[in-house]
C-alpha cells in the first residue's frame, strides 16, 4: 500500500462515501424503529413519511414468510399495480390484518380482494376494498418487534441507549487514533520525500 498524500486524500474520500451510505440506511432503520415503536405505544396506525407505514406483526397467520414479531414496511401502491400474490396490509374494520391476496373480482365497477394468510387454511371471510388496503408490503424486518416490546420497559431502554452512547464514544476515540496515525504517517513522508 502506498501512503503518499494522494492516495491518503482518495481512502479518505471513499471512507467519507461509505460512512455516508452506512448513516443514511441507519437513519432508515432508526426512522422505521422509532415509528414502529411510537405507533405501538400510541396505538396509533397512521403514522407514515414519504407514504411508508410500519407494522409490527403479533400472529403466526403469514408463516413462513412473516412470523409474529417481525416487522414489516408497506407502501401505498396505485390500485392497477396490486395483483395476486402481493403481501398487503389492509384495516376491513377496527383491526389491521397482513395477508396475501388470493383472488381480484370486478363487480360493478370495483375491485374486490379477496385475501387469506400463508398459514391459514381458509381464505379471509369478507372481501376488502382498495380503499380499505393501507399498503404493499415492500420489507420485512425479522424480530424487530421483540426489540420494541423490550423497550417498552424503561429499564431496558435506558440500558440500551447508555450501550449506545458508549459504543459511540469508543467509535469516536478509535477515529481520532486512526486519524493521528494518518497524520503523523503524513508527516513522515513528507521528510522522506524532502530528504
Amino acid at each position: 500500500m502506498k501512503y503518499d498524500i494522494e492516495n491518503i486524500n482518495k481512502r479518505k474520500k471513499n471512507t467519507k462515501i461509505i460512512k455516508g451510505i452506512l448513516d443514511v440506511i441507519i437513519i432508515i432503520l432508526l426512522y422505521n424503529i422509532i415509528l414502529v415503536f411510537i405507533s405501538y405505544i400510541n396505538k396509533i396506525d397512521d403514522i407514515s413519511l414519504f407514504g411508508y407505514k410500519a407494522y409490527m406483526i403479533t400472529t403466526d397467520s403469514m408463516t413462513p414468510a412473516i412470523n409474529a414479531g417481525d416487522v414489516i414496511i408497506v407502501k401505498k401502491v396505485q390500485e392497477e399495480k396490486l395483483q395476486a400474490g402481493d403481501v398487503i396490509t389492509f384495516k376491513p374494520k377496527d383491526k389491521v390484518i397482513t395477508h396475501r391476496i388470493t383472488n381480484i373480482d370486478e363487480q360493478d365497477g370495483k375491485k374486490q380482494y379477496t385475501t387469506k394468510g400463508d398459514n391459514n387454511n381458509l381464505e379471509d371471510n369478507e372481501k376488502i376494498e382498495y380503499a380499505n388496503i393501507e399498503g404493499k408490503n415492500v420489507l420485512t424486518i425479522p424480530k424487530l418487534g421483540y426489540v420494541i416490546n423490550m423497550l417498552e420497559n424503561q429499564i431496558v431502554f435506558l440500558l440500551i441507549v447508555l450501550i449506545l452512547l458508549i459504543l459511540l464514544f469508543l467509535k469516536i476515540k478509535k477515529d481520532e487514533k486512526r486519524e493521528n496515525r494518518r497524520e503523523k504517517k503524513k508527516i513522515e513522508q513528507e521528510k522522506r520525500n524532502k530528504d
